[in-house]
């Protein structure tokens, strides 16, 4: 866990998205569906430390993940109404949304969601190179909706001091190029 989300977390009562999140996994393996951790948990856990409120996972069956997250009426999780993609924990409030593996965020999009293939209890962070690509590729489907992707994406070049020639997806390289080029001129 990296130790800056870490403090985050703590100083802004956001400490649970980890707690649901975890229980959120653990249930996921429990039912050997592989998942990936995306979002705002995996731009803080890739070394952004910023705020937010929910979890985001993607499963290769959002809603095989959905039932089997809820079936316990007793346990953390109710379905949200009117989002068949969103479950609650009742314990804190955080909403978790699963995520369709393989397919796109919408319509415009290019770049799909990768397709997890482990079944683990430890949470799964998507790798640096998919996370910055899905956030370029949001930001730039929806640039005035989408712009804290565009701020995930450049803090975490300035942050991480990455590369150039990262290894983004092939649709999003030129903005990412773009993107790393104009911050290299402010410099």
């Amino acid at each position: 866990m990296n130790q800056a989300a870490y403090i985050l977390r703590e100083n802004t009562g956001t400490s649970g998205l980890v707690e649901s999140a975890r229980a959120a996994v653990a249930v996921l393996a429990e039912h050997d569906i592989p998942h990936l951790i995306v979002g705002g948990l995996a731009v803080q856990e890739h070394g952004y430390p910023r705020v937010t409120i929910d979890v985001d996972i993607v499963v290769p069956d959002v809603l095989e993940a959905v039932e089997w997250l809820t079936a316990n009426v007793s346990g953390p999780f109710f379905r949200v109404p009117d989002f068949q993609d969103r479950v609650e924990d009742r314990r804190n409030g955080v909403e978790i949304d699963l995520l369709p593996a393989g397919k796109v965020l919408k319509r415009g999009c290019k770049v799909p969601f990768p397709e997890p293939v482990k079944v683990t209890e430890q949470f799964q962070i998507i790798s640096l190179e998919e996370l910055l690509s899905l956030k370029l590729d949001s930001w730039n489907s929806s640039p005035n909706r989408r712009l804290k992707d565009k701020a995930d994406v450049i803090e975490l070049i300035l942050r991480r001091k990455l590369a150039r020639d990262l290894a983004v997806n092939p649709a999003i390289r030129a903005l990412y190029t773009e993107t790393w080029d104009a911050l290299q001129k402010e410099q």
